[in-house]
């Protein structure tokens, strides 16, 4: 085959990989459409401040322990609110609540990051941010409710498109800390985000409505009985741990978002401390990373959308233990080892969210939805509410270490796989015999 037909075959793949992707992306209607325009209002900010947090707390006067007490804190004011997070939504509605506890949790939290002196300034807006938890659950319903369970993936999917155009920005957040300090650019930085994520939270209340389920909900959730929203939540519990299915997908839940708190708080320090690289390559990093990931949704994920769900999850786990090793064994200058660990790392990470999202969201009926993702979250936050003092621990001791728990926690989820794996080929010979004796 010639070269020139080489070429011509290959662009024809990429031209129908982008003819698929674009059909997918228009047959987008309702709330998932309406909450995917905005997401980059929010989204840009969030990648622009995100990457230099660890490094502003640092200048200003925070140590690494401090940092691990502020993550600890913010996770169990999390946990918190997300046990109320159900009755409310369901009380308010998926709509309002979104807004409301938005503006609370993202609007108010960046105005004291802006303006923060010390630690105890970063502790009051750790917990003020906690809110974000009732929005986590009251968005979930809003975005898939009226959503059908196949499109599910791909929704999730594009809302990491939104969240990786908006990292293209990265970069520009490297410049200004650069040209003006890390403390000067991060002011400002947070004074962008409070007015960009406040225009995005009142257009998509605008642009979206209330769910089906969200009505009637609203209708039957009235007044507030303590004892029996929790007798109702026990009574849920108690569904979840006959579903085999539904807590594996809860554990990989889990063991994802201990990974996303470890990686979120301390890959700055790894970078600058650890591995001896400028403060200005923390933005140029997140930029590869979102090109990578962007690469993948864009071209891969409409292929790997129709396999089935375990398939990219393990090679998503495997390639993130990788990029991780590299980073825990690379010695501190080579920047060349550094990018290899993070265009591993990103195709592991493109591989990982959508399909744990949707495997969580299909596992569950959208009559209890509010309710069981509100006690999933409890769960889960609390469960992880330690790695952040447990991380704080381990950076004080060397930057790499959190790293290493990352890997375990990998390790952990590629064992879970493999028993959802058995769970399912269990299940399959049930499900046919149940059709042969109909």
């Amino acid at each position: 085959m010639h070269y020139k037909e080489r070429v011509g075959m290959g662009l024809g793949i990429i031209k129908k990989q982008l003819q698929e992707t674009w059909n997918i992306l228009k047959s987008f209607k309702g709330n998932a459409r309406g909450c995917l325009v905005v997401e980059p209002l929010w989204g840009i900010p969030y990648n622009l401040f995100i990457p230099y947090a660890a490094v502003y707390m640092l200048e200003l006067g925070c140590t690494d322990e401090h940092i691990g007490i502020i993550t600890s804190v913010g996770l169990f004011f999390q946990v918190f609110f997300s046990f109320i997070s159900g009755y409310i939504t369901d009380r308010l509605g998926r709509k309002r609540t979104t807004l409301i506890f938005d503006c609370i949790g993202w609007s108010l939290a960046v105005l004291i990051w802006a303006f923060a002196q010390n630690f105890y300034y970063f502790l009051v807006a750790s917990i003020v941010n906690s809110f974000f938890r009732i929005v986590h659950t009251s968005w979930t319903c809003l975005l898939v409710e009226d959503t059908s369970p196949e499109e599910r993936v791909h929704v999730y999917t594009w809302i990491q498109v939104a969240g990786l155009l908006a990292g293209f920005f990265a970069p520009i957040a490297g410049w200004l800390v650069k040209r003006y300090g890390v403390v000067p650019a991060m002011r400002g930085l947070y004074l962008f985000a409070f007015v960009s994520m406040t225009s995005m939270f009142f257009i998509r209340n605008r642009i979206t409505h209330e769910t089906q389920m969200g009505l009637i909900k609203m209708q039957t959730t009235k007044g507030f009985n303590v004892i029996e929203v929790l007798d109702e939540y026990r009574k849920i519990c108690m569904q979840l741990l006959k579903s085999p299915h539904t807590m594996l997908a809860f554990a990989l839940m889990l063991f994802n978002n201990v990974q996303i708190t470890l990686r979120n708080t301390f890959s700055a320090i790894l970078y600058t401390k650890g591995l001896g690289l400028s403060e200005e390559t923390i933005g140029m990093f997140a930029a590869t990373t979102s090109a990578i990931m962007l690469f993948i949704y864009l071209f891969v994920m409409p292929t790997l959308g129709k396999l089935k769900v375990t398939r990219p999850l393990f090679w998503g786990f495997v390639l993130s233990i990788i990029s991780n090793g590299i980073f825990v064994l690379s010695p501190p200058g080579k920047l060349y080892l550094s990018v290899l660990a993070i265009v591993i790392g990103a195709t592991g990470m493109a591989l990982i969210y959508p399909f744990v999202e949707s495997l969580v969201a299909n596992s569950i009926n959208d009559e209890d939805r509010a309710k069981v993702m509100s006690i999933l979250y409890v769960l889960v936050l609390g469960l992880t509410t330690p790695f952040g003092y447990i991380g704080g621990l381990l950076s004080s001791v060397s930057p790499k270490l959190p790293f290493v728990l990352i890997m375990v926690t990998f390790g952990i989820s590629v064992m879970l796989l493999f028993i959802l794996e058995n769970i399912e080929r269990q299940r399959r010979p049930d499900a046919v015999n149940a059709e042969l004796g109909s």
